[in-house]
């Protein structure tokens, strides 16, 4: 599944979304202004006065209510009663849900979200925010206790389907726009309100306007209810659509139809089946994983459909649910009880060689396998988990950080970037952030940046003071030995990109518009680095070329000069790459992949490049790059 076309896809279908919603918005003010007209003398300007006020009333509520969903997922989840579950939580039911989000995040290339638990009987789960960086997934209590692990692993598959086609984003649009037209009919309510009120008082006077009023309320609550209804409509037609494709991914990442369609199964077979009880449940039922509604406007396909897509030779029978208690097993639910840790985790000195699947260029942005998830359960298990807990909580998560950007080689300079800690920040903070360094200096490059996906979901709680104390001390670290090495530049992309710091990711449409030869100037330099820093000096020239025939273009095959292709050069060159669409970052993408690839193996430079790369161009890249280290 090609979740960059799936996400131009959503794009357009937004589009046609706007579209839609200014003919409609555009049909209510005529309306409007037909029956004014009717009771009242006809003008101009009584057309455009009518016209603006509609139009002008619908924007506004359109525009606010997506504006407040679009700070952030823990927005929606809030709403639904959602409880956030600490990351460092020793509830075995907890943990469970925190072990597999936290292994599907590492695998997708994606920030370790937030996860929320409400409490809800009926087996249920969503997804939402407004890009990877601030999604959260919510897990009803019915989910969790109904659903053993596998089938809990495919639920949540399921919702990191729709965190990586940008599914979120388009619910964000849909919420926000029919909630633009219903409000029409609350103001009406409001309206016949006051006319009942204002008829009482002014019986006797025959020009009040209270006809007017009550003629003009009763249009707008009959076009906002046929709207909503109409806006509803197509809430479900798009939804159902896309819940047959994240089934479809589901299966894809877990490789085991079993989870997913065993928990439809479930859904089935139990009394409160997917029922929310959330008085906003219907607000956001087009986000949850089974339908909260049961009605013409339901925004998922009948269970019966999705079974039979994933298993055809379901012989339709439901499991007796209200009696099924999944009891956990602590030991098998924990990342660190694998088998062959220490040979998938790595050693920060090696080489990392690409799997034949990593070959396939294409499948490297087809979504997580489950390869991946074991790679990335692996990847866990390899880092002490004292270390894990640190990165669970805000305060130990900026040690880590803090402590993962200390000078290894100078010890001068590690003794300024330590007072600067303790200078600026809380007692302790350095000696803790000493510590974290001293335990992260045998990892692996890639167990350091599962470190920092783990830390993305905590940070996120801190105060804007509190982030930006946080920002100005990673850049005084950085720049404290003037200089910038690719480790701390692909750092700062990712902790940037994740947190949006001195970014507008947040409001922003994480892509753009622009085709890939509109910009062919800024990927050819990107090129060249990697082509640079590859392992073999002798194979630069070769390396380069074969990356710029993967853009299907007329470009030179000239290897640019060391110089221009610095990370001065790249920093120009990204803020014009990340204007580019989905599917031409996708195709540009794959050009480096090819570029760093041409030696078949990828080294921890080139990973480190690609890395930055991938987060600031909103492109996830999980473990199916690198595969296993060579042996």
């Amino acid at each position: 599944m090609d979740f960059f076309a799936e996400q131009d896809q959503a794009r357009k279908r937004t589009k046609w979304l706007v579209v839609l919603f200014c003919l409609g918005v555009i049909s209510i003010a005529l309306s409007v202004f037909f029956v004014i007209s009717y009771l009242t003398e006809p003008s101009w300007d009584l057309f455009w006065v009518t016209g603006a006020g509609t139009v002008g009333v619908v924007a506004l509520a359109s525009l606010g209510r997506i504006a407040s969903l679009s700070s952030g997922g823990s927005v929606v989840a809030e709403s639904l009663g959602g409880q956030l579950i600490c990351p460092n939580s020793n509830d075995l039911l907890q943990r469970r849900i925190l072990n597999i989000v936290e292994e599907m995040a590492i695998a997708s290339g994606t920030p370790v979200p937030p996860v929320y638990l409400m409490e809800e009987k009926g087996i249920n789960a969503f997804a939402a925010g407004n890009s990877v960086n601030n999604a959260v997934v919510g897990i009803t209590r019915g989910c969790a206790e109904k659903l053993n692990r596998e089938q809990l692993q495919g639920v949540v598959a399921h919702e990191f389907s729709h965190i990586l086609n940008g599914d979120m984003r388009l619910n964000i649009k849909l919420t926000g726009l029919i909630f633009g037209i219903v409000c029409l009919s609350r103001i009406g309510e409001v309206l016949l309100r006051v006319a009942a009120l204002s008829g009482r008082s002014r019986r006797r006077k025959k020009d009040d306007g209270t006809a007017v009023l009550l003629a003009i309320g009763v249009v707008l609550f009959i076009l906002g209810l046929v709207g909503g209804f109409f806006g509803s409509l197509i809430r479900a037609a798009v939804s159902r659509q896309r819940e047959y494709l994240a089934d479809a991914s589901a299966v894809q990442f877990t490789r085991n139809p079993d989870g997913i369609s065993g928990a439809l199964k479930r859904i089935g077979g139990f009394s409160s089946g997917s029922k929310l009880e959330a008085a906003n449940a219907s607000d956001f039922s087009h986000m949850f994983f089974g339908s909260a509604l049961s009605s013409i406007f339901a925004t998922h396909p009948p269970l019966e459909k999705r079974i039979r897509k994933i298993e055809p030779t379901w012989d339709i029978s439901y499991p007796d649910t209200d009696k099924i208690s999944e009891k956990i097993d602590f030991q098998s639910d924990k990342s660190s009880d694998l088998t062959g840790t220490s040979s998938l985790a790595g050693s920060s000195s090696e080489k990392i060689t690409s799997t034949g699947k990593a070959n396939n260029h294409e499948q490297i942005f087809q979504g997580p396998t489950p390869e991946n998830l074991e790679y990335a359960r692996a990847l866990l298990a390899g880092i002490p988990s004292p270390l894990l807990d640190l990165c669970r909580e805000p305060f130990g998560a900026r040690s880590v950080i803090f402590g993962l950007l200390l000078d290894s080689k100078d010890e001068k300079i590690r003794v300024e970037q330590m007072n600067l800690i303790g200078s600026r920040l809380e007692p302790k903070t350095d000696s803790l952030t000493l510590k974290v360094f001293t335990t992260c200096q045998p990892l692996s490059c890639f167990e350091k940046f599962a470190l920092i996906e783990e830390c993305a979901s905590p940070l996120r709680e801190l105060s804007p003071s509190q982030l930006s104390q946080f920002s100005q001390v990673i850049d005084g670290l950085i720049t404290m030995d003037q200089k910038i090495d690719l480790f701390e530049w692909s750092l700062q992309k990712v902790i940037f990109y994740q947190l949006d710091l001195k970014t507008d990711s947040t409001s922003q449409d994480p892509h753009g518009s622009a085709g890939l030869s509109t910009h062919i100037n800024s990927c050819l330099p990107i090129l060249g680095a990697l082509a640079h820093f590859g392992g073999n000096k002798n194979d630069s020239k070769d390396s380069y070329v074969r990356g710029v025939s993967m853009l299907d273009t007329k470009s030179p095959t000239d290897l640019p000069p060391f110089h221009e292709c610095g990370m001065d050069v790249l920093e120009k060159c990204l803020p014009r790459l990340q204007k580019l669409t989905a599917s031409a970052k996708k195709d540009f993408f794959l050009a480096c992949i090819a570029t760093a690839q041409h030696d078949q193996k990828i080294s921890e430079v080139e990973f480190l490049i690609l890395r930055g790369l991938a987060v600031a161009l909103s492109c996830p890249l999980g473990p199916n790059l690198y595969g296993a280290p060579a042996t």
